[in-house]
Order: structure tokens, then C-alpha cells, then sequence
């Protein structure tokens, strides 16, 4: 109940005017206005998205609130979304979901975009995620800063919505296309230890072994002449290696080597000596000790036992 009145007067023109008096509870009205202020400025991280199984999933990661979900919302139109305030918790979004795409900020407390997108390219397990940057950093070398340690596209702020779900559309085609082709026969070949290979690397690796076979009996066959070869540097070489194979560029020669020992002790009456010679190795125990481990017997042994 109102603890108000109500009154009648009479005017000096003799009409008769009501007066209705009501308290004004200002404490109650500060609380309106507070719990109204609170669901205007309560964080949107429990905001829930719609979530289809068969959608890829993209995880959003924006340190202000209010971007984090115009971004979200606008890419839940098309695929499940999964969103961070950080680095950190972005970090643990990709342990907990299978993420195929990321779209970052830059300017973020503790771990930002430029060191998150470092961090999952040098993750072997994350590095293939394609990756969108929107920032409000807009100058070129800003821009290429974040190009060049990984992103695949940047977007500055303010961005048309559209132009970003086109981006997004366009490199999860990419992404899938790149999926599909890597399955496909035509693009893998069995190798040692059922690894598989690109056509482009079984190029590669036919190159590096046609280069070895024509040198093998050299002793100064090692990386830089087949770098020299292929007319790449010696690093570039070993990282070329590091992606396909499990073993260095000398180890690469040296595993030719012995095989073709083998071959030799097996299809011809050469001694052990002559064959050493042959394969381009000068060291006689250092040809005996590695022959051991790789086939666990001796050259002599070996002939005897394929024989």
C-alpha cells in the first residue's frame, strides 16, 4: 500500500479539483536503475550460440565483450562458435575442442594475438588452422607483422560483416579442398614405414636419392653437395627433411649407403673391402660398426644368411 492521500479543494472559480499525493520511494527507484544497469553491462561469455554437429567449429578470441559477440553471431549463422576473453583461455579452447578456424584480436592482457598465433603455428598439431586477425592496428607494417608470423588474412577494425564471413568462407573451402587432396591417391604415395607423401615430397625425396645414387661412391658426398644439387641452401635442405622424413639429410645418405652395401654383398662376389670402397666410406670400423646396427650381424653374415 501507497502511503499517500487524497484530497478535494475548491477553486476560486468553484471547480472542484482533486489532489492525489504519493510518496516517492527513491530507494526503490535506485535499484530499478541498478539491476537495469546490470544486465546492460553483464559480460556476454555465457552467452550460448547454436551448435549443429555436422558444422566446423570456429573459435573467436576478442578481450572486449562486446565485439567478442557481434563476431560470434554473426559466424554462428554458419558454423558453431566457441569464444575466449584471451590468449590463455584460447589456449584452452583449442586443447578442449576441435577448432578449424581462428579468428584473433591483437591487443589482448597477458598472452596476445601476435604470441597466440606464434604459439599454435609452432604447435605441429595446430600450426594448419587457418587463422583471421580483425585489430584495430591498421598501419601496413602492423598489418604485415601479423601476415608474417602465420595469420591468413587481417581484417581492421571497423569491418564489414560480410567481408568477414566471405574470408572465413573462403578459407574453410580452402581448408577442406586441402583436406580432401591430401586423401586423395593422387596425391600420396606409400613410403618407408608406411609414412605418406605428397606427390611434391616424393619429388623431392627422388631427387635427393637420384643425387646420392650418382655420387655414392664419393667421399664427400654429404648435405651441402646435395644442396648444391638442388640448388638450395643447406638449411632449407635439413627443413625440408625435418617435414617429411624422420631422419637428417646425413642419416638420409648414410641409410643409402648401407642399403646399397647390402645390395652389393648380396648380388655380386666383391669383398667386403671393395664394397666399403664403392658405397664412399673410407672408415672400415666405421662401416662395420654401423652395418651392426642397422642390420644386426656382420657384412660376412649378411651374405651368408641372404646368400
Amino acid at each position: 500500500m501507497h502511503e499517500g492521500s487524497l484530497t478535494l479543494e475548491e477553486s476560486p472559480a468553484g471547480l472542484i479539483i482533486f489532489r492525489l499525493r504519493l510518496p516517492v520511494n527513491q530507494p526503490n527507484s535506485l535499484k530499478l536503475e541498478e539491476e537495469k544497469a546490470e544486465v546492460l553491462t553483464n559480460p556476454a561469455s555465457e552467452r550460448k550460440y547454436v551448435t549443429q554437429e555436422s558444422r566446423p567449429t570456429v573459435l573467436v578470441v576478442e578481450d572486449n565483450t562486446e565485439m567478442l559477440h557481434f563476431i560470434g553471431q554473426e559466424i554462428n549463422v554458419h558454423y558453431n562458435v566457441v569464444t575466449a576473453g584471451n590468449g590463455e583461455e584460447a589456449i584452452a579452447r583449442l586443447q578442449e575442442y576441435g577448432i578449424q578456424l581462428i579468428i584473433t584480436d591483437i591487443m589482448m592482457p597477458n598472452i596476445d594475438g601476435l604470441e597466440l598465433i606464434s604459439l599454435i603455428k609452432e604447435n605441429r598439431y595446430t600450426r594448419h588452422i587457418p587463422l583471421i586477425i580483425v585489430s584495430a592496428k591498421i598501419s601496413d607494417q602492423e598489418q604485415a607483422a601479423g601476415l608474417n608470423i602465420g595469420a591468413d588474412a587481417y581484417l581492421t577494425k571497423p569491418f564489414s560483416p560480410t567481408v568477414l564471413l566471405s574470408v572465413v568462407n573462403r578459407l574453410m573451402t580452402n581448408q577442406r579442398e586441402l583436406k580432401e587432396y591430401f586423401y586423395s591417391p593422387e596425391s600420396a604415395y606409400q613410403y618407408t614405414e608406411g609414412q605418406l607423401l605428397h606427390q611434391e615430397d616424393k619429388e623431392f625425396l627422388d631427387a635427393v636419392t637420384a643425387i646420392i645414387k650418382e655420387n655414392v661412391s664419393k667421399e664427400g658426398l654429404g648435405p651441402e653437395l646435395v644442396a648444391d644439387a638442388l640448388n638450395i641452401n643447406t638449411r632449407i635442405l635439413y627443413r625440408r627433411f625435418k617435414k617429411i622424413s624422420t631422419m637428417t639429410p646425413s642419416d638420409f645418405i648414410k641409410d643409402y649407403r648401407l642399403n646399397y652395401a647390402a645390395q652389393l654383398l648380396v648380388n655380386t662376389n666383391m669383398s667386403v673391402q671393395e664394397i666399403i670402397y664403392n658405397v664412399g666410406i673410407s672408415n672400415k670400423s666405421y662401416f662395420y660398426r654401423e652395418f651392426a646396427r642397422k642390420y644386426n650381424m656382420t657384412p660376412k653374415e649378411y651374405r651368408t644368411k641372404e646368400a
